[in-house]
């Protein structure tokens, strides 16, 4: 049953998939030197880049946000954790 606290997770890893997509989006744009806007608008390479930046951006501050709270989450094995190696190989 998802509750209000696993909302924020959710929210914030499909923020960064919507980064990732936009990103791939305006790579293949340039890629293709595609400057068409739709309904007979020109998008100018110099905007095109600037659009790029942005949503390189949008991308970093999406995954550091994501990566700052998976890391601060607390663990299913607490704060013991055990280590992998057998009892009788720690001698």
């Amino acid at each position: 049953m998802n509750t209000k606290r696993d909302l924020a997770p959710r929210l914030r890893l499909a923020g960064l998939l919507a980064s990732v997509i936009a990103v791939a989006a305006m790579a293949v744009t340039i890629l293709a030197d595609n400057q068409n806007a739709g309904f007979g608008q020109i998008v100018t390479r110099r905007e095109q880049m600037f659009l790029f930046v942005i949503a390189l951006l949008l991308l970093a501050g999406q995954t550091i946000a994501y990566l700052v709270h998976r890391a601060s989450r607390p663990t299913k094995h607490g704060i013991n954790r055990t280590t992998t190696a057998a009892r009788s190989a720690k001698g």
